[in-house]
């Protein structure tokens, strides 16, 4: 287990918050979710805007996970991570074109940053809840949104770990997001 550092976190939102330009907003992003997953054992960076040979999607950020060893055994070798940090919160569009891009790789998960969270509630219709459990459904793959509040909350490893293990399970079991 390692210990995450408070201040990094909240400079590294802060930063995203306040940017001047979207790349820069994406940029600190990508920065804190490299910091949050790369002290997890056995989780590698591999990449970040990784485009694919058409050039048609790109991705955010992306972990090597080795699956023999690793505390996220329950995701995918290579996990993929969407960046959200806007003023509004994240669309069934925007959802909706991520699974894309996790349907074209044959993931069968994918991890949501969302600073702003997502829309609709989960009992609602035509929104990113909706989509998400469509997406479980539908391809079998399973979104694991994390919040800010989630980030925040967030002293160790074995925080980020345990959240995304419920949120598994919740998605999974319950189709439901946390």
């Amino acid at each position: 287990m390692a210990i995450y550092s408070q201040p990094k976190i909240a400079r590294l939102i802060d930063e995203s918050d306040n940017a001047l330009t979207n790349a820069v907003k994406g940029a600190k992003l990508e920065e804190l979710v490299r910091y949050l997953f790369c002290k997890i054992p056995n989780i590698t960076f591999y990449g970040s805007n990784i485009l694919d040979g058409y050039r048609a999607h790109e991705l955010d950020v992306v972990f090597n996970n080795d699956t023999r060893y690793s505390e996220l055994y329950f995701l995918d070798h290579a996990i993929i991570a969407e960046c959200k940090n806007t003023s509004h919160k994240t669309s069934s569009a925007q959802v909706g074109w991520f699974v894309r891009k996790l349907q074209d790789r044959i993931a069968t998960s994918g991890i949501l940053i969302t600073l702003s969270g997502i829309t609709g509630e989960a009992d609602g219709e035509s929104n990113a809840h909706s989509e998400i459990i469509i997406a479980l459904i539908r391809d079998g793959i399973r979104i694991l949104v994390i919040r800010r509040a989630d980030i925040l909350g967030f002293q160790t490893t074995d925080d980020l770990v345990s959240l995304l293990k419920r949120k598994i399970m919740k998605l999974t079991i319950e189709r439901t997001i946390e």
